[in-house]
């Protein structure tokens, strides 16, 4: 990135840069999200600075490619987020099921 001489270009900057920084975690998230249950995952919350006014010309482009990024994430989301409910609904069924006097499916890994 280049230094940019205009103060309000520099705050506009910052507020994407904060934004990037909160779309990296979400898609570390994503990624891993297998592992999370080992690690705390990232707290980064944005917050839009106050007074910023409207968006500089010089950065629509990336503003438009960070908003397309964030609907992207935002239906990535939903996705593992439908995935986990279906996933809770059967182990619900399982545990119910093993409450009635069937044995629950055990899985043993005999890999040594």
């Amino acid at each position: 990135m280049t230094a940019l001489a205009d103060p309000w270009e520099a705050a506009w900057s910052a507020a994407l840069d904060a934004l990037e920084l909160e779309a990296d975690a979400v898609e570390r998230m994503l990624r891993h999200r297998d592992m999370l249950l080992a690690a705390e995952p990232d707290r980064a919350v944005f917050t839009p600075p106050a007074g910023l006014g409207p968006l500089p010309l010089a950065l629509t482009e990336r503003a438009r490619r960070l908003m397309q990024r964030q609907l992207d994430l935002s239906r990535e989301l939903s996705i593992a987020i439908a995935g986990n409910r279906q996933q809770s609904r059967l182990v619900a069924r399982l545990q119910r099921e093993g409450g009635t006097g069937h044995t629950p499916p055990v899985f043993v890994d005999n890999r040594t």
